[in-house]
């Protein structure tokens, strides 16, 4: 399914307007990119190291890889990237393929002043409700990051294993680099729909 919703009353802002879930167009790039260099760093540093995080912003969040990955997902079947937005302005988005072992969520991220305000709920709910039946997905997670572990076993993700965070992000998203990498105790969570086990 492409397109988008509108999510429910709860979610609109002081003005009234309502959170829209939407595909990704390439138009969105920057604003995913101004998120993404802000708050992939603030979750990350004390875990990875800033030099590490650093090389994942410059490779992952420049405008033209994101170009890149939203225009990879906008022609593949089982990919998705999406963005949250209200008022015409994206407050967060998530990023979903089936290029690597098995279909994963690679990142959601919402704007720093926006958390907790239904916003990564939104983009969660739109993935599933875009899901064939059945469909069945893995993320990473630092072991560190509690607060994301909690809102994934919200949504319905399980502990699958635990591995190391960098050798595992590196390969999963092409990070190539020169710094030795950080070693980061991480989650593999799995999501597999109600009925499907």
């Amino acid at each position: 399914m492409r397109g988008g919703c509108t999510v429910p009353a709860r979610h609109m802002n002081e003005s009234g307007a309502p959170l829209v879930v939407r595909t990704a167009l390439v138009a969105d790039a920057p604003s995913i990119a101004a998120i993404g260099r802000v708050a992939f760093p603030a979750v990350h540093n004390h875990v990875i190291g800033a030099e590490f995080a650093a090389t994942v912003v410059e490779q992952t969040y420049s405008v033209e890889a994101l170009t890149d990955c939203i225009t990879r997902c906008s022609t593949a079947d089982d990919a998705e990237f999406l963005v949250a937005e209200r008022d015409g302005e994206v407050l967060g988005y998530l990023h979903y393929d089936s290029e690597g072992a098995e279909p994963e969520l690679h990142r959601i991220y919402v704007d720093p002043g926006q958390k907790r305000g239904g916003v990564g709920s939104a983009l969660v709910r739109e993935l599933h409700a875009r899901l064939p039946p059945g469909g069945q997905y893995i993320l990473l997670v630092a072991d560190a990051n509690k607060d994301a572990q909690a809102f994934y076993d919200r949504h319905g993700l399980v502990i699958d294993r635990r591995i190391d965070g960098p050798s595992y992000f590196r390969k999963a998203m092409g990070i190539e680099t020169d710094v030795p990498l950080p070693t980061a105790d991480a989650i593999i969570m799995r999501f597999v729909p109600s009925g499907s086990q």
